[in-house]
């Protein structure tokens, strides 16, 4: 019984210094769960499980735009905000307002204005770099108003005009110019489509070339 005791002890001393030679002076052993990880392909959007999905930051942006509405030059500031996950995926909400050169303002009546708005959903390309690339769709629903009344006046809503449906994808540079700010601007296009009748444009004239500026304001 002594020997075999005493056989056991050497063989267990002879295995640990074999591995203490195998593994370099100081480094750490890697556990089996990090080594398999290390081993997983690098894909474009990461994990697929939905356990990795995080919530990584916010943004809120607010927005000016130009573009092509009713043929003439509209202009259009706006709000965007959301929340990003993984630091690759943004999903929020926006809404613009719409206005032409020849819109007329007072006290209780504006004619040729409008706005939209819906679902944004954006993905983030190497977030960490100083200019970078972002890529971002809204899924919007609008209202052009060639007379817009308030309550005070008119009926119903106040609002002589058509709604819209609105698909606007767009590319934007994006400037990392502090920790919680950032600075993006793009182009994109938006493709739209009437869905009533009513006075103002059809969906083709609704449809035009955008170009947009944003302060991003968050935690990236």
């Amino acid at each position: 019984m002594k020997t075999l005791t005493i056989a056991s002890l050497a063989s267990l001393l002879i295995s640990t210094a074999a591995l203490a030679q195998s593994a370099p002076a100081g480094s750490p052993v890697a556990p089996p769960v990090a080594a398999a990880a290390q081993q997983e392909p690098e894909t474009l959007v990461g994990h697929t499980r939905p356990s990795d999905a995080v919530v990584s930051g916010w943004f809120i942006a607010p927005t000016f735009q130009t573009t092509r509405f009713a043929g003439s030059l509209a202009y259009g500031p706006g709000l965007r905000g959301g929340i990003y996950l993984n630091r690759r995926f943004a999903v929020g909400a926006t809404v613009t307002a719409l206005g032409l050169q020849e819109s007329q303002f007072d006290d209780h009546r504006a004619t040729s204005v409008g706005a939209y708005g819906g679902l944004l959903v954006q993905y983030v390309v190497q977030s960490n770099r100083l200019v970078h690339v972002t890529l971002e769709s809204t899924l919007a629903r609008g209202r052009w108003c060639t007379e817009l009344v308030d309550g005070r006046q008119g009926s119903n809503d106040g609002c002589t005009g058509r709604s819209f449906l609105a698909f606007e994808p767009v590319a934007n540079i994006e400037v990392n110019v502090a920790r919680h700010v950032r600075v993006a601007t793009g182009v994109g296009y938006r493709f739209a489509a009437a869905t009533a009748s009513g006075d103002g444009p059809g969906g083709d004239d609704m449809s035009g070339i955008v170009a947009r500026t944003s302060l991003v304001l968050g935690s990236f």
